[in-house]
């Protein structure tokens, strides 16, 4: 764990307007907290105290504060919230509290994924779910980051929480199931895969019949229903269907072929009286 130092004075006055001012002159308006002592307004160097946290620990950074006044002069501190300006991004205020090097603090501590998975080189893509771990430790075993190993992980696979490796003086806080890393196959990627080549039935599905395959089955199968005595295929509209022809005028059947009426046998038929 690095420490750093930081110069910082005490502030008489408060308020929106002290502020400003502040801030034109170079400085920016701060808190002191104490875990035995009442709050302390303080101004300090924006730049100076950016310069502090410069180390691997980030924003976990022992400072210890020099100052003419003593109260403040040799007290070692963590920064607990600071407001950034929303365009340039330098520090408009910053809350100081102290810490005591024998107590546990809680912070969050950045995680690294080391390594390229074996699913990544396969095609798969690699998704980092959490970029921070919650612990709990002594403010001198605070580490600077929580490297993750995903070197092994395969398309499917996922690092949980559970699965990290810290130091035994050092209380993971977070869910011990959650996911850290998670290697999955892009969806375009399933998407085009389930999509069967041309001419290849997809699975669960009947080949569809080459040409002329077709209209074979189906004058077979017409074959089949007329051989069951099915009813003849009707005339198209507008279609009528011939009439018996009729003998021409003045001719008669030959002798022997009239029928009686009612099914009776002709008088040929009958023999002669």
């Amino acid at each position: 764990m690095e420490r750093s130092q930081l110069q910082v004075k005490p502030r008489e006055q408060t308020g929106k307007g002290v502020a400003r001012k502040l801030r034109a002159q170079g400085l920016i308006p701060g808190i002191f907290y104490g875990p035995q002592r009442k709050s302390l307004p303080i101004l300090l160097d924006p730049k100076a105290l950016r310069k502090a946290l410069h180390t691997k620990s980030g924003l976990n950074t022992l400072i210890d504060l020099q100052s003419e006044a003593g109260e403040l002069n040799g007290r070692t501190v963590m920064l607990k919230e600071f407001q950034a300006h929303p365009l340039r991004g330098g520090f408009l205020h910053a809350d100081l509290i102290e810490v005591d090097l024998n107590r546990p603090v809680r912070v969050a501590v950045p995680l690294k994924l080391i390594g390229q998975p074996a699913g990544v080189v396969l095609g798969g893509t690699l998704e980092q779910n959490l970029w921070e771990l919650s612990v709990e430790s002594l403010p001198i075993n605070i580490p600077d980051e929580v490297q993750v190993e995903v070197t092994a992980l395969e398309i499917g696979q996922a690092l949980h929480v559970k699965d990290l490796i810290v130091a035994e003086n050092v209380k993971i806080l977070d869910d011990l199931e959650a996911a850290v890393a998670t290697v999955f196959m892009p969806k375009l990627v399933e998407e085009v895969a389930a999509v069967p080549a041309e001419g290849v039935p997809a699975e669960g599905e009947a080949a569809a019949p080459a040409e002329g395959e077709k209209a074979e089955g189906a004058e077979g199968e017409k074959g089949e229903k007329g051989e069951k005595g099915e009813k003849a295929a009707k005339p198209e509209k507008g279609e009528k269907p011939a009439k018996a022809e009729k003998p021409a005028k003045g001719e008669r059947p030959a002798k022997g072929e009239r029928s009686g009426k009612s099914g009776k046998p002709g008088r040929a038929d009958r023999g002669g009286r």
